[in-house]
């Protein structure tokens, strides 16, 4: 890649989606990414602004796709040469000269790193019940009447343990699927319960160990209790363990 070319095609992009009114100002254009753009999938988000960097201006976003891949493009070349960037800003200026200036910006992507695991983290217990419960499906037992459904999400000697099982209106416990009607989603729902312990691990790890380890009381066990609505309530249906203990609602609670 010719560096130099890749950046007056971006910045004749950038430039191509303004609207007329800004095109007599100092435009800015700063292009974020995660740490690392050569991860699959690497979120990035751009933005245009003026000149101070306090204002959004808006734009025709008729060839946001160019430019945002070729960004990407641009970054993952530089990291595969030993220069790893997360930010550029663009500086255009309206007699036709531009700049790019490329940093790491070990502090945003830090904050971002945090929000998105205790955004991530609070909402498990939800997102652990709806990949384990097909709703949908006019084959299993829940259709039926139920008072509901309990699943125990565990970390035994390190290792990711998942069960679950429904509790009928007189109080017994069923299998959620009868193994005999549902024989044609066997596949679907083994997938679903390994992906569900790997995310468990995942979230015992970044609790325990990791970047919530500050904040986050330390578990190995929960407890949900799904209601036939499907819907958890915070504050009934969410039980963490340690040991058997259960703990205080307060740590995971907060920002609901």
């Amino acid at each position: 890649m010719n560096i130099t070319e890749q950046e007056k095609r971006i910045e004749s992009l950038c430039r191509k989606d303004l609207y007329e009114e800004n095109k007599n100002q100092v435009i800015k254009v700063w292009f974020c990414a995660e740490r690392d753009i050569r991860v699959p999938n690497a979120r990035a988000y751009l933005y245009f602004y003026d000149e101070s960097l306090s204002k959004i201006i808006d734009r025709k976003r008729e060839v946001y796709m160019e430019y945002n891949d070729a960004l990407k493009e641009l970054l993952i070349y530089k990291a595969q040469h030993g220069e790893l960037y997360s930010d550029i800003v663009i500086t255009l200026h309206p007699n036709g000269n531009y700049e790019f200036r490329y940093w790491f910006n070990e502090e945003r992507i830090i904050k971002e790193e945090y929000d998105v695991a205790l955004r991530s983290a609070k909402w498990f217990p939800h997102t652990m019940a709806k990949a384990l419960v097909f709703y949908h499906l006019a084959e299993v037992n829940f259709k039926k009447k139920y008072e509901s459904i309990i699943m125990t999400f565990e970390i035994k000697e390190g290792e990711p343990f998942v069960d679950y099982y429904l509790v009928n209106e007189k109080g017994q416990h069923k299998p959620v699927y009868d193994s005999n009607k549902v024989a044609k989603y066997e596949e679907t729902i083994t997938r679903n319960t390994s992906n569900v312990k790997t995310w468990l691990k995942e979230h015992y790890e970044r609790t325990n160990h990791g970047i919530l380890k500050d904040i986050w009381k330390p578990w190995n066990k929960i407890v949900v209790s799904v209601p036939p609505s499907g819907y958890l309530n915070q504050l009934e249906d969410i039980h963490y363990y340690l040991d058997d203990v259960e703990l205080e609602k307060d740590f995971f609670l907060k920002g609901y």
